[in-house]
C-alpha cells in the first residue's frame, strides 16, 4: 500500500504540472492514451475472471496490469488536451487527487485506496501444495479475525481456480504455510508468522471443508 501511495502522489504531481505548465506533447499523450485503454481492457478481464473465482496466475500479473491502468490514466488527465478524454480520465483521477489529499487528515482517504486496490492486491503469501495446488495468504474480509487462507487450483496454465477460502484461523503476519497433509476431504497446515499473536509457531490448522477439489 505505501508504493501504491507513493506512485500515485508522484503520478498526481506530474499530471498536475502538466496541467499548470499547459505542454504538449502529442506523441506522448497517444502512447499513454493506448497504455490505459489496453490496461482498462485488462482489468475488465481480471474482473470478470474474479467473479466465477479465477485469478491470473502470476503473483504480480492483476496488481501490474491496475496499477498500470491507474498511473497512465492520472498521467493521460494532465497531457490530454481533449475535452471528452480529459472528461473521462477525470472520472478516475479527480477523485484520486480528493481522497489523496484527505488521506492527509483523515483515514477515510486511506479507506478509499484500500477499497480500489483491494481486488487487485497480490497475497502476502504463497506456498505451494502440490504440483496444481497452492495456498495463498490474502487479506481478510471486514469480519475475518486474522488473515484469509485460499487454496488455488491451476487452470489452463495461466489461470488459479480458488477453491477454498479460510477466514477462521484468527491468525496474522503469516509469512509461510506448509501442507502437513492434503486430501480429499481433509487438510492440515503448519502456518509460519510474526508471533506477535498469541498463537503457537508455527500454529497448526485444519480448516473443515467439504469435497471441492
Amino acid at each position: 500500500m505505501t508504493i501504491f501511495i507513493v506512485l500515485m502522489t508522484i503520478f498526481s504531481g506530474i499530471s498536475f504540472v502538466l496541467i499548470l505548465k499547459k505542454y504538449d506533447f502529442p506523441k506522448l499523450e497517444k502512447v499513454v492514451r493506448k497504455i490505459s485503454f489496453y490496461s482498462l481492457i485488462g482489468i475488465l478481464i481480471c474482473v470478470i475472471l474474479l467473479v466465477f473465482d479465477f485469478r491470473l496466475k502470476g503473483k504480480y500479473a492483476s496488481s501490474i496490469i491496475g496499477l498500470t491502468f491507474l498511473l497512465s490514466t492520472i498521467l493521460l488527465f494532465g497531457l490530454t488536451k481533449k475535452n471528452l478524454t480529459k472528461i473521462l480520465s477525470g472520472i478516475l483521477t479527480i477523485p484520486i487527487f480528493v481522497f489523496g489529499i484527505l488521506s492527509l487528515f483523515s483515514e477515510i482517504g486511506f479507506v478509499f485506496f484500500y477499497l480500489i486496490t483491494l481486488p487487485f492486491q497480490a497475497p502476502m503469501a504463497k506456498s505451494e501444495i502440490n504440483e496444481n495446488h497452492n495456498v495463498e495468504v490474502r487479506v481478510g474480509g471486514f469480519f475475518a479475525c486474522g488473515e484469509s487462507l485460499v487454496i488455488t487450483k491451476s487452470k489452463f496454465g495461466i489461470l488459479d481456480k480458488q477453491q477454498y477460502v479460510g477466514n477462521n484461523s484468527c491468525v496474522t503476519g503469516i509469512n509461510k504455510i506448509e501442507t502437513i497433509e492434503f486430501k480429499e476431504n481433509s487438510v492440515e497446515f503448519l502456518i509460519y508468522h510474526d508471533g506477535e499473536t498469541e498463537f503457537e509457531n508455527p500454529y497448526k490448522y485444519q480448516p473443515e471443508i467439504k469435497n471441492v477439489w
